[in-house]
């Protein structure tokens, strides 16, 4: 497993490769111009990202190697942030796990275990369901001549949804990769879910987005006998 640590503390950079160096290939950055440079020009399984870098903080690296990067590997990030909002602002900048300070180095090894299981994705200037088409860039999803823009939470989804087709994805899975380990409430997906499905429906689409009660959602474009 080949890990990049991008993490300006050389004491927390030291304890981490003392740790991972038995069972992960390391490569380190103290800043965030280098990390970004190390993680377009290298395959990582995982990449641990710290969200206060020199001259380039996390968010920013994030956003830049989620817009540039041809194949994707799950960011962990590190921070002493620990509120709701500054998780919400991590992975709407495209982190998929989010690790406050301090931490057990143990914990640390489990969450890249588990990060590293999941497949890397595959940079795309834009995605298609049937006859709609999505920008993950600019967040506008459009059939023909007319488009809609999204808000980053509707954007995630939808985009999510069109990579899994026509398979479910489940609703843990999609909370998840929007509010971490504390989603503000049951209602929140559902709503979101609900205001995606009006600007579909507004598009005159023929994809909608289908509960699958066992499996969560899954975006499916209907025949044109239905």
């Amino acid at each position: 497993m080949r890990v990049l640590v991008i993490e300006d503390n050389l004491g927390i950079q030291a304890n981490i490769a003392d740790f991972l160096e038995p069972d992960c290939v390391l490569d380190f950055a103290y800043n965030g111009d280098h990390g970004l440079e190390l993680a377009l020009a290298n395959d990582y399984d995982v990449i641990v990202l710290d969200l206060m870098l020199p001259r380039r903080d996390g968010i920013g690296l994030c956003r830049a190697y989620r817009s540039e990067a041809n194949l994707q590997a799950p960011i962990l990030m590190l921070t002493a942030r620990d509120t709701l909002e500054d998780k919400e602002v991590g992975f709407a900048a495209g982190a998929d796990d989010y690790l406050t300070k301090p931490f057990a180095l143990r914990e640390l090894k489990i969450r890249i275990d588990a990060l590293a299981k999941r497949p890397k994705i595959k940079n795309a200037s834009s995605l298609n369901c049937g006859d709609l088409t999505f920008d993950p860039a600019d967040n506008i999803v459009s059939l023909g001549s007319s488009s809609k823009p999204l808000n980053n939470k509707e954007g995630l989804i939808l985009r999510l949804l069109m990579e899994a087709a026509p398979n479910a994805i489940s609703g843990e899975t999609i909370s998840y990769r929007i509010w971490g380990e504390e989603p503000p409430n049951s209602g929140a997906l559902r709503t979101h879910i609900y205001n995606l499905r009006k600007i579909l429906s507004s598009l005159k689409t023929r994809c909608e987005i289908e509960t699958d009660r066992s499996r969560g959602y899954r975006l499916k474009e209907r025949s044109f006998d239905e």
